[in-house]
């Protein structure tokens, strides 16, 4: 889920603060400010041709000088999938994964410059009569995604253009009070993505918004793999519970799915997958819970499974994993303690 600490990101709620004229990361929202300045300035049918062409580029090049993206995936695969060698089909692998952080960076900035006609077909999606069955039934559906592959946002923003009464749960359309001019001008063109959605804002009346989703027989849509940091987690919560995850240990929220669980909602998955020459899919797959009750025990059995078949993707194609990315992945994921098991660490919630 996402996370809502406010001690890392403080937002503006009615209040004044002093407007900085430049912060770290100001070349970086430059950049994107020009190039979705150019994105806009391009004829519609070249758009998407330029973003494909630029993060297969970029990507080969980041690999070329190996940024420090690339080293931090290396030392987290290393660790966490146990990948003594890199061959060159590793690399190879590293490689489209860097075009794939850089394909979804500038498609979110582009998403706003392209046609809901363009939107809804960037990529392929298998699968989808699943979802049709179920809203042709008068059925709620909670849709899953995963930070996997094609950026979570990016998703909503098909199914959306497709035609799907999607709701997301995100905070697009918040500013940091920290935020430099340059960071200003930039944030406030990015959230014209929420533009291209609806948008609920976990800060603002989310139980109330998720509620009036699922009665309307809608799509939530939200990220159950959010795995919370141990400074964020509050021991004892009945809403936290603990996962296990490539042999490791993961924390998660069980918010996103207490409510549609109530109101018996249908849920999905939606993945995406890469091909041979770089070609990017959906694949949109329904889900059985295994529990059909609310108490936390029950609910982390239903993340448990959920979580299963994220593993079973990262383990065929690990390089498509967002998290690899994280410094702090270690932090989040930890190692069992020897001499634990997968009952021992959910003994609390049975």
């Amino acid at each position: 889920m996402i996370s809502t600490n406010p001690d890392q990101v403080t937002w503006h709620r009615n209040q004044t603060h002093r407007l900085r004229l430049i912060s770290p990361g100001d070349v970086t929202y430059v950049l994107a400010s020009l190039f979705l300045s150019g994105m806009q300035l391009l004829p519609p049918p070249q758009r998407i041709r330029v973003v494909n062409k630029v993060s297969a580029f970029l990507g080969r090049l980041l690999h070329t000088v190996n940024v420090h993206s690339a080293r931090t995936i290396r030392e987290n695969l290393n660790t966490m999938l146990g990948s003594d060698r890199l061959p060159d089909a590793v690399e190879e692998g590293l490689r489209q994964s860097l075009s794939l952080i850089v394909w979804n960076a500038l498609m979110i900035n582009s998403l706003p410059a392209l046609s809901k006609e363009q939107i809804a077909g960037l990529v392929p999606i298998d699968g989808i009569p699943c979802l049709d069955g179920y809203l042709n039934d008068g059925h709620p559906v909670l849709i899953w995604s995963y930070h996997f592959g094609i950026h979570p946002l990016i998703i909503a923003a098909i199914l959306h253009a497709r035609g799907y009464p999607v709701h997301t749960v995100t905070h697009v359309h918040r500013m940091p009070v920290a935020a430099s001019v340059f960071q200003r001008l930039y944030l406030h063109r990015l959230s014209r993505i929420g533009e291209q959605f609806p948008v609920i804002d976990p800060r603002e009346g989310l139980k109330r918004s998720m509620l009036d989703v699922l009665r309307n027989k809608e799509c939530l849509y939200v990220t159950p793999d959010y795995m919370i940091p141990e400074d964020e987690r509050q021991p004892g919560s009945a809403f936290v519970v603990p996962i296990d995850f490539l042999g490791r240990r993961a924390w998660l929220h069980t918010g996103g799915l207490r409510l549609p669980k109530r109101f018996k909602a249908k849920v999905v998955t939606v993945l995406s997958t890469q091909d041979d020459g770089e070609v990017r899919r959906l694949i949109v797959e329904p889900f059985k819970l295994p529990t059909p009750g609310l108490t936390p025990a029950e609910l982390q059995r239903d993340l448990q499974k959920c979580m299963r078949r994220l593993e079973a993707h990262v383990l065929a194609q690990p390089y498509l994993w967002w998290d690899l990315k994280r410094e702090d992945l270690v932090e989040r994921l930890v190692a069992i303690p020897q001499g634990s098991s997968d009952e021992d660490q959910s003994s609390p919630y049975q």
